[in-house]
């Protein structure tokens, strides 16, 4: 199983601890999916010349990450800041996102080539980079699997069925919400080949196949620490593992998994690369 990632690579800055680590939504996903046991796994970004950058680098290369399609620019690396609650939720202060370098960043020809090697293409859909996601994930050519994190559905407001109308083009699509969340897009997994995944935090997940749903308590753990790139680890380890073998309800558990390591330290992977 081959996996590229495309978008975000950032550095996550943690406001109360005043350190920060490496991060970023697609950056998470590879870094996953390579742990989970991908064969080869590329991420196609953007980063600054700053240390931030370097140590985005240094991560990649320790994890097994293609980085043949991940450009340095002069300028600063993405940027995100972070508060952390007593109870480990994350919270995006406001105004706290400065994409850096990946603002003028293009998928080039070259990069969409690249890209049409692998099985599966994955990338999430937020407004700082929709041109990036349009360019790879409209590209009707694309062999591919189509993966998409569509974030919060509380981000789409009036826009939901436009939302609703690209879900059904793709084979895997995540998206945070609730019940509610799951009632809306029931009806719309019963319109689709492919499947859509709730992720409800605290309460679990839900998978809709084909207007069925399947429902994955969250792991628990002793103390939660840090909530910052769970919902990506768990994508990560769902995405391989419902590709490998097709179970859903096996792939959650994997999902889960994943997420509650996650859930138990600072940053979105565990490792000593911070400033």
């Amino acid at each position: 199983m081959k996996i590229v990632c495309v978008g975000e690579s950032t550095f996550d800055y943690y406001l109360d601890l005043h350190r920060g680590y490496v991060g970023g939504i697609s950056l998470n996903f590879a870094v996953h999916s390579k742990r989970c046991g991908a064969e080869k796994v590329a991420l196609v970004s953007c980063v600054g010349s700053d240390p931030a950058g370097q140590l985005v680098r240094q991560k990649l290369f320790q994890e097994g990450i293609d980085t043949s399609h991940l450009y340095v620019e002069e300028g600063e690396t993405a940027r995100q800041n972070i508060v952390v609650t007593p109870t480990g939720e994350r919270i995006f202060p406001p105004n706290g996102y400065s994409p850096g370098v990946l603002a003028d960043f293009y998928v080039s020809d070259t990069d969409l080539e690249f890209i049409q090697q692998f099985d599966i293409v994955v990338a999430p859909l937020f407004w700082q980079i929709e041109p990036i996601f349009n360019r790879v994930m409209r590209e009707l050519s694309l062999r591919g699997k189509r993966v998409v994190d569509f974030l919060d559905l509380s981000d789409y407001g009036q826009d939901y069925q436009g939302m609703a109308t690209l879900i059904q083009q793709l084979d895997l699509a995540f998206i945070s919400g609730d019940q509610q969340t799951v009632e809306m897009l029931r009806p719309v997994s019963g319109q689709m080949a492919g499947i859509i995944v709730v992720t409800r935090g605290a309460a679990g997940s839900t998978a809709l196949v084909g207007g069925q749903h399947f429902d994955q308590p969250a792991v628990q753990v002793a103390a939660a620490v840090d909530t910052t790139g769970c919902g990506d680890a768990f994508q990560a380890a769902f995405t391989v593992a419902y590709f490998s073998h097709g179970n859903v309800p096996l792939a959650l558990q994997e999902g889960a998994r994943q997420a509650a390591e996650v859930l138990q330290h600072y940053g979105a992977s565990t490792d000593s690369n911070g400033l």
